[in-house]
């Protein structure tokens, strides 16, 4: 390979995974799941985040004491500017759109999301991962929530792609239950960790998530599924196409 070639694909030693990946994890097949961890393990170096856009928009609204909705169409317009530029990329093009549709979707649903009366919070802290069974996960919290002494944390997800209406709200739980996580190891300083308070926001399906009161079974469950995760890294191995620093 030509050295002025970039590798096409990067190599974790120490098992993580992102807090999204998790939530896939867990409703996932078993060839699902192999697929993930590899991913995981040999992630791609050209993968660029969506909906970069949507989620400030989004979020700055959230933040925002008078909920202006303003903010979110500003954002709205600011997407459609910039797909419309001459020089956007198919890329661009795209991502605006998704973004446009998601703070469409989020504008709509927003009166039934029971979130009106929450203060929500910039995150201004940094976000350090969470480890659990031996694996590193990665949780960024979007916002934080506030009622009166106590903290939480919400997580804006954004997913089109999911079919099944049930490992949808699986998923879409277990992100709650790690913004809990985060909340209970991070955020004392800011109050007392209530799990009512902590949420993911199913922005395309229009649905917000707290964490389940029965959040501990779906710990124990996420902490069997991290603990299968760091037995099966050792002996995952890289895609056929791999170019990325040695791993064995």
């Amino acid at each position: 390979m030509d050295v002025s070639e970039k590798q096409k694909y990067g190599y974790n030693a120490v098992p993580r995974l992102s807090a999204n990946a998790l939530s896939e994890y867990l409703t996932a097949s078993s060839t699902r799941r192999k697929s993930i961890v590899q991913a995981a393990k040999f992630p791609k170096t050209a993968i660029v985040a969506r909906y970069d856009a949507a989620r400030d928009g989004i979020t700055k609204y959230l933040c925002d004491l008078g909920r202006d909705a303003g903010i979110l169409i500003d954002a709205i317009d600011s997407q459609k500017t910039r797909g419309a530029k001459v020089d956007a990329s198919e890329w661009v093009k795209n991502d605006s759109a998704l973004s446009v549709e998601a703070i469409d979707s989020f504008h709509k649903a927003m009166n039934k999301l029971g979130l009106a009366k929450l203060e929500c919070r910039p995150v201004v802290a940094s976000q350090p991962h969470l480890t659990i069974e031996g694996v590193r996960i990665s949780v960024s919290l979007d916002a934080t929530v506030h009622r009166k002494e106590s903290v939480g944390g919400l997580i804006l997800l954004f997913s089109k792609a999911e079919t099944s209406t049930t490992s949808r709200v699986e998923r879409c739980k277990t992100a709650a239950v790690l913004a809990y996580l985060f909340t209970e190891q991070n955020l004392k300083y800011l109050g007392s960790p209530d799990h009512k308070l902590c949420f993911s926001v199913d922005v395309f399906g229009g649905n917000a998530h707290p964490t389940p009161s029965s959040y501990k079974k779906k710990l124990d469950y996420i902490q069997s599924s991290c603990e299968e995760v760091a037995l099966r890294w050792p002996v995952t191995a890289p895609p056929t196409d791999y170019d990325g620093p040695p791993w064995v």
